[in-house]
């Protein structure tokens, strides 16, 4: 198969997964940052990116996702707490987890086709 045809193919996919990224973004972002109340690293992101559009959603749902994949590193650092970031019901963690997966393994896709055409 052609390289083109995968490059373009992983950017469809990412086009359609934006939907679903918006979803969680604006609907699941809130319930998931309220069981993190004393998380430093949470905290101290909403109210550093509030001034950027989306008031940092995108963002903050990124890190979100890495600190629910990766809790132990985040806890290793101080900046969550793992009773916490365990609290969070598994279908919430989904919601944040999926849609960040699916956008980065397309950009990841895009990039790797598009390095090797050249």
């Amino acid at each position: 198969m052609n390289l083109e045809f995968i490059g373009m193919g992983a950017g469809v996919v990412m086009i359609l997964s934006l939907p679903l990224l918006y979803y969680s973004m604006f609907t699941k972002l809130e319930a998931a940052e309220g069981y993190l109340p004393h998380s430093v690293f949470i905290v101290s992101c909403k109210h550093l990116f509030r001034s950027l559009p989306l008031d940092g959603k995108p963002l903050r749902l990124n890190l979100m996702a890495y600190v629910l994949v990766m809790p132990k590193v985040f806890y290793w650092r101080r900046l969550v707490d793992l009773d916490e970031v365990a609290s969070v019901p598994g279908q919430l963690k989904r919601w944040i987890i999926i849609p960040c997966a699916i956008t980065h393994l397309a950009a990841l896709t895009m990039t790797a086709a598009g390095l090797m055409l050249t």
